[in-house]
C-alpha cells in the first residue's frame, strides 16, 4: 500500500487573516467512512490500521508537534476547534494528569446520518487509531470507548 502525503491538517481548519471562515466539508466524513469500508474490504483491519496510522503522521504532524511542545493544551485547544465548528455536543475536562473528552453528539456520524451515507462497519475506530498515532509521535498514550450506533464516546489522553 502506498500513502501519499497530503496538505497538512493545520493549513485547512484554521482561520487566517486572508481566510476569516475555516474550511469545513462534513461531506469529507461520508468519503471517509466509504473509504475505510473499501480498505477493510479489500486489504482487513489490519490495511485500514496501516494506512490511517500513516496518514496520520503525515496529515496530523502540526498537531504531534503542538502535542509534544505544549502537552495535553494543544488536544483541549485542537478538539475545542474541531468539534465547535462542526457543531459536535462534547465535553472536556482534566481528570488527574488525563484529558477526558466526553463526546455526547458526534459530528461526523450525524452528519452521514442525516445526509444517508452508509457508515463503515468499523467506523468509529478510525478515531482510535488516528489518535493512538498522534499520541506514540509525541509521548503520549490514548483510549476510546465508543457507541457507533448512540454516536458517543470517552476519549483520554495521557502522558506516557
Amino acid at each position: 500500500m502506498v500513502i501519499v502525503p497530503i496538505e497538512p491538517y493545520g493549513a485547512t481548519i484554521h482561520k487566517t487573516k486572508d481566510n476569516p471562515v475555516p474550511n469545513v466539508h462534513k461531506d469529507f466524513h461520508g468519503a471517509l467512512s466509504y473509504g475505510l469500508q473499501f480498505l477493510e474490504d479489500a486489504y482487513g483491519q489490519e490495511g485500514v490500521r496501516e494506512f490511517l496510522s500513516g496518514l496520520a503522521a503525515t496529515v496530523y504532524k502540526p498537531l504531534c508537534d503542538d502535542l509534544r511542545a505544549r502537552g495535553l493544551e494543544a488536544l483541549q485547544d485542537h478538539w475545542k476547534t474541531i468539534f465547535d465548528l462542526e457543531g459536535g455536543g462534547y465535553e472536556m475536562h482534566l481528570e488527574d494528569d488525563t484529558l477526558v473528552l466526553t463526546v455526547t453528539r458526534c459530528p461526523a456520524l450525524t452528519h452521514m446520518q442525516e445526509h444517508g451515507y452508509a457508515i463503515a462497519d468499523h467506523f468509529c475506530e478510525h478515531t482510535r487509531i488516528v489518535n493512538e498515532a498522534v499520541c506514540v509521535a509525541a509521548g503520549y498514550a490514548s483510549s476510546v470507548d465508543y457507541d457507533q450506533s448512540a454516536g458517543s464516546c470517552i476519549q483520554r489522553f495521557w502522558k506516557e
